[in-house]
């Protein structure tokens, strides 16, 4: 809702509105802190109609906040943006993430539009002072994007693709992230910078014939309609011919840049390619220029904003010595030093912005300029929620003040208006955009303000959730966005890639060649021939000495093959030997002797009394109402699988697997609310004390305005506070209880524990196992983890325990930039200045205690302006507590520590890590300390650095190369699997299980199981002997359908694994929609290729090993025919033969048939001789 009534209340403050227009040209107004600034910014940019203003903010989070803020209290027309900084330096080879890039363009095009519209309405930018001390092309505000229509032929598809080049846009064949597209035939994919979901523009000639959206994970077409869409460039900076004309020219000039000059030369928009805009696209100006002249400049504490450039300019040359030190001793890449390319000091600031007004709000008078002081009070009484606030409400209220509380969501709308009637205060609530006031009424609306303000003059008091409540609006506000899926699989068949070992069925372990076309015909039906693909795999070779062999396996039997993942390097299978028969036997052996053990613990779950808890009330609702943050798709689910398993009467078993930072937590949290609803108490186990109070500050945070008692056990609670908590669990008193392994101790007692949450579930040993295992009768569990070990991930890849993946990054988090290197103090330096220019903070990471503080001297002396802090195990409890506090609340900018970090920590602040003697860590361990940056907004660097005096091990070497690789987000599970591969599976699964692990792979090891587990259900049959299906037909995907290997591998996978015994029905239509959808519609191959698909399916369910096409008969082999069936066959094909004891048929097939008819004639024999069982019904 609107708060615009709030600034026309002020303006209507004579002394209030005379303050404004003595500050209209120029100077310092003094208001106290808190929301004013907000509402002063506001009020100043209504006084007249058409109005410019441009807000600066000493940070990006202050800048973010105050733009949600002015969005509630603007008028209705008046357009709010916000010009953020780069996430990276103007000098370094990195890109600014494409949504930065497109929000800054339409925040200075709308600047130099209003400059050119005398009928303009309002406009507010909201800028940072780093966004804007960094030059800029002044082309950019002027460049006018394209605008997508559907029906439109304005442009050819021709002319799309050569602007989306031009735009920066690159061109890929699978789209998955903001700035790129995808042309396949008359299908246009491309995703825009500001866009939730990528669009999907379908030509006819040069005609957009449809528009849709699309979802990342399967590249499906959403069912929204899409009539016009405006697509941004993807980058800064255009790829015109102009600049590739110059990039062209000057490749020789430069040799340390010829690489990127040529990309950009050949149109190829390139990382870091922004930090040659002074050399390619000429003059940069100071982004305030581009300002209409009757613009007005706010800034908000002119001493912050001040300081801030200042350190600004002076840091960025520190930053360059620093990395161009590094870049001579590492061989990277040095950053490109260009003076038209630095920082702006403040004073270069205020001269671009002059002759335009520049007014700063302070708190304070700082007597630099003439100012003047607005009669108002900081809303600062008693603690937040205590009573001296809902007293001063009231108090105010009687005395005919307007008081207004300022709510983010219905439900504390609701809240608020309970907690005053409990106090017989008079209130309404009221969302219309102009609310009347009531004398001695308190008004409750729905808006984003962080804080509250009281101007005694103008008789008005508003009171945020700050004072009521304790928590103030989040800078990043709740909305219904739905996000972009990120494109992630545990196992993705599209990493097959040369090399890699692969697992066939029948065959053994072989290792993958390629994809290949080859022109095959069946018997003697020489005169037709056809194309088909194969994967081609090598294996033993049969002669001692010799090449190895090859299998080629058709595309329509993929569901044959499985990634082979092991702890060492595979013998290849002799194709036909007994070796891998005997192998596999023996592994499905041992595997139906897990799968009964596995089977009675789900069983005995299945059978055990449990609590079903209540649909969710409507305090669950305010709770979710009140989430900061838009959930990603992958939370939603989750918490649907959540609450639906809690209010089964079936206690719970859950995994959630989710990369760090991924939203397991508010998972947690509200599931145990859901608990405390229904009278239940809630154990949240972690295995660390930081976690904990972690977790008490969330939970905290999050049940503020509810009735909800929070308590922590761990060793930071003395000893008189641990027994009042122990003593609240035994009488109920205590909802909640956030603690170590001391909750597994016998002292501690449940009066009626509901849920018990485990989180980072693989660092619990087997003792806390154990004791988990007594706590957990009867109780639902949820465990939570970020790399889930193997013996996790295979009792819920099994079906023994639910598992919910959240693979979904969170907006705004990028993939961490890794840098794997030898350690060299000059990289240390400008890793740790880079971080000091983006007011960000370092993880340095040493796991020594004995060396440690030698370690953080030296940090200190490399760079004299950090605030170095030092953390260990080692350290006095109170010490280590409020060295963490202090860090977390940013009195310290390197935090120089051991491995205690690993989890626990959420500092949203700090995004850089760097690893001291990276080779000794293991692989799950260097994941989980990566995954403590990268967490907000900016980009994340990891520096994984080793010794290089010190040989290093294979496996170490390995560890290092595979982190480097896998930086996507989300990677947590994949990293689980390598982990098993490198490490092997004995102290996970035992000795003899690993054993059989390592001779079939883990893929293949989970499907037996998997199959042996179904069995014991009685789930489903057991499986069948493989099918030969041999057709003289073209049924393939040609390469002018999908021109990508790894996408036409993609589809064949998926049709292959769609004629599994296990798929549902209609999952072939999906896959045939999916590629109708992606890739238009099927040509004649491809719908033979999926008639053939049709085909397999019906064979494999009616039990049929062989159906050939051998010369001119279709030989057949299945159960054995019936007389009446026997007759039939003699009946309606009368030169057919049947040989009852090999249970063969032979039928002649027509001389004319190939292609459709082919398979039509095929299926109709099958029909006849093998028609599909009729179901029985037991009651007849």
């Amino acid at each position: 809702m609107s708060l615009r009534f709030i600034p026309s209340w002020l303006t209507e403050d004579d002394a209030f509105a005379q303050a404004l227009d003595a500050t209209s040209e120029g100077g310092q107004l003094v208001v106290p802190a808190g929301a004013y600034a907000p509402v002063v910014a506001s009020s100043a940019a209504q006084r007249g109609a058409g109005s410019v203003t441009v807000v600066v903010c000493a940070t990006g989070r202050e800048s973010d906040s105050l733009r949600d803020q002015l969005r509630s209290l603007v008028e209705e027309g008046t357009e709010v943006l916000d010009f953020p900084a780069w996430e990276t330096l103007p000098h370094e080879r990195l890109s600014p993430h494409p949504e930065t890039t497109a929000r800054r363009r339409s925040a200075l095009r709308a600047l130099w539009q209003a400059g050119r519209n005398p009928r303009r309405n309002s406009l507010i930018v909201v800028a940072s002072i780093r966004a804007l001390v960094q030059r800029i092309n002044p082309e950019i505000a002027r460049f006018t994007p394209w605008i997508a229509l559907e029906g439109s032929s304005e442009h050819s598809l021709g002319e799309w693709v050569s602007y989306l080049l031009e735009a920066a846009y690159q061109r890929v064949d699978l789209v998955t992230r903001r700035g790129e597209f995808a042309l396949r035939g008359g299908i246009l994919d491309v995703f825009p910078p500001l866009s939730d979901h990528p669009l999907r523009l379908d030509f006819f000639g040069d005609t957009i014939e449809n528009m849709t959206y699309f979802t990342v994970s399967d590249q499906r077409s959403l069912p929204d309609h899409v009539s016009s869409l405006s697509l941004e460039p993807a980058r800064e900076m255009l790829i015109t011919d102009t600049v590739k004309a110059k990039a062209r020219e000057l490749a020789g000039e430069y040799p340390g840049l010829g690489t990127l000059l040529e990309k950009i030369a050949e149109g190829i928009p390139s990382e870091g390619m922004e930090s040659l805009q002074p050399l390619l696209v000429g003059t940069l100006v100071a982004p305030a220029s581009l300002a209409p002249e009757d613009a007005v400049f706010i800034e908000v504490s002119s001493q912050k904003v001040a300081a801030r450039a200042e350190i600004l300019h002076h840091t960025n040359r520190e930053f360059l010595q620093a990395a161009w030190e590094a870049a001579a001793l590492t061989g990277t890449n040095a950053p490109v030093d260009l003076a038209s390319g630095d920082f702006l000091s403040r004073d270069e600031v205020l001269a671009s912005v002059s002759p335009r007004p520049w007014i700063s709000l302070d708190s304070l008078d700082t007597g630099d300029v003439a100012s003047v002081r607005v009669e108002a009070a900081a809303l600062r009484i008693g603690t937040p929620g205590s009573e001296e606030i809902w007293d001063f409400v009231a108090q105010r209220a009687r005395a005919g003040d307007r008081v207004v509380c300022v709510m983010a969501g219905h439900g504390l709308i609701e809240r608020t208006g309970d907690l005053l009637g409990e106090r017989d205060i008079p209130h309404r609530s009221d969302d219309s955009p102009n609310p009347s006031m009531t004398p001695g009424v308190v008004l409750i609306v729905q808006g984003a303000l962080a804080e509250g303000l009281w101007l005694p003059g103008a008789g008005l008091v508003v009171v945020s959730e700050k004072e009521l409540f304790g928590k103030a609006v989040s800078a990043s506000p709740r909305s219904n966005r739905t996000l972009a899926t990120k494109r992630t699989r545990v196992v993705d068949p599209l990493q097959l890639s040369a090399g890699d070992y692969v697992v066939h069925d029948t065959h053994g372990v072989g290792k993958f060649v390629e994809l290949v076309s080859r022109e095959v015909s069946t018997g003697g039906r020489d005169a037709i021939k056809s194309l088909r693909e194969f994967v081609v795999m090598d294996y033993a070779p049969s002669k001692r000495g010799g090449p190895p062999d090859r299998l080629s396996v058709p595309t329509d039997q993929l569901h044959l093959l499985s990634h082979y993942v092991g702890s060492d390097q595979p013998t290849l299978s002799k194709m036909g030997g007994s070796d891998w028969a005997a192998t596999k036997g023996k592994a499905r052996k041992a595997v139906r002797e897990l799968a009964v053990d596995l089977v009675k613990l789900y069983s005995a779950r299945m059978s055990a009394p449990g609590f079903a808890f209540s649909p969710d009330t409507p305090w669950q609702r305010e709770l979710e109402e009140a989430f900061p943050f838009v959930e990603t798709p992958d939370q939603l689910t989750t918490i649907d699988e959540v609450k639906a398993d809690m209010e089964r009467p079936i206690p719970m078993d859950r995994l959630i697997a989710g990369d760090v930072g991924f939203g397991k937590t508010e998972v947690a949290v509200r599931a145990a609310f859901k608990a405390v609803q229904d009278g239940k108490q809630v154990a949240l186990i972690a295995p660390t004390t930081l976690l904990v109070k972690q977790h008490m500050e969330t939970f905290q945070e999050r049940y503020a305005p509810f009735p909800v008692v929070v308590r922590a056990l761990s060793r930071f609670q003395s000893e008189g506070e641990a027994k009042a908590v122990i003593a609240g669990l035994a009488e109920g008193s205590v909802d909640v209880v956030i603690g170590t392994h001391r909750l597994l101790s016998k002292s501690v007692a449940f009066k009626d524990l509901g849920l018990i949450i485990i989180d980072e579930e693989q660092r619990f040993g087997v003792e806390h196992k154990d004791s988990l295992k007594a706590l957990k009768t009867n109780v639902d569990v949820l465990a939570m983890s970020a790399t889930p070990i193997p013996r996790t991930l295979e009792m819920a890849v099994t079906g023994i325990r639910e598992m919910s993946t959240l693979a979904t990054p969170p907006e705004q988090r990028h993939p961490i930039l890794t840098f794997v290197g030898p350690y060299h103090e000059a990289q240390v330096v400008a890793a740790i200045r880079r971080e000091l220019l983006r007011e960000g903070q370092v993880f340095f990471v040493h796991n020594r205690v004995s060396s440690i503080n030698k370690v953080a001297a030296r940090v200190a002396e490399l760079v004299p302006e950090a605030r170095v802090a030092i953390a260990h195990g080692q350290m006095p409890e109170s010490e280590l507590e409020a060295t963490m506090v202090d860090f977390w609340e940013r009195r310290f900018d390197v935090l120089v520590s051991t491995t205690i970090i690993e989890t626990g920590l959420d500092v949203t602040n700090a995004n850089t890590l760097i690893i001291d003697r990276a080779e000794k860590y293991g692989l799950s361990q260097l994941h989980q300390l990566r995954g403590r940056v990268g967490r907000g907004r900016e980009r994340g660097y990891a520096y994984l650095l080793y010794d290089q005096d010190l040989p290093m091990g294979e496996n170490a070497h390995d560890r290092l190369a595979t982190l480097a690789a896998t930086t996507d987000l989300g990677g947590g599970t994949r990293i689980a699997l390598k982990d098993l591969e490198m490490r092997g599976a004995g102290n996970l699964l035992g000795a003899e299980q690993a054993g059989h692990i390592q001779g079939v792979g883990f893929d293949l090891y989970l499907r037996m199981v998997g199959e042996a587990i179904a069995t014991f259900r009685d789930d489903v049959a057991p499986g069948q002997s493989e099918l030969r299906l041999e057709l003289p037909v073209d049924a393939r995907i040609p390469l002018d359908y999908i021109d990508s290997e790894r996408l036409r591998l993609e589809m064949y996978q998926k049709l292959s694994g769609a004629v599994a015994p296990s798929s549902p029905e209609g999952a072939i239509d999906d896959v045939v929609e999916e590629m109708r959808d992606r890739y238009g519609e099927l040509p004649g191959a491809v719908t033979t290729l999926v008639l053939v698909t049709r085909l397999r399916r019906t064979a494999m369910t009616r039990g049929l090993s062989d159906v050939i096409v051998m010369g001119n008969k279709l030989r057949v082999v299945g159960p054995p025919l019936p007389d009446s069936l026997q007759v039939r066959l003699t009946r309606v094909y009368p030169r057919a033969t049947y040989m009852a004891p090999a249970r063969v048929a032979l039928i002649p097939v027509p001389e004319d048939y190939t292609d459709v008819a082919m398979v039509t004639f095929v299926e109709g024999v099958l029909d006849a001789l093998y028609p599909p069982p009729v179901e029985v019904n037991p009651a007849d």
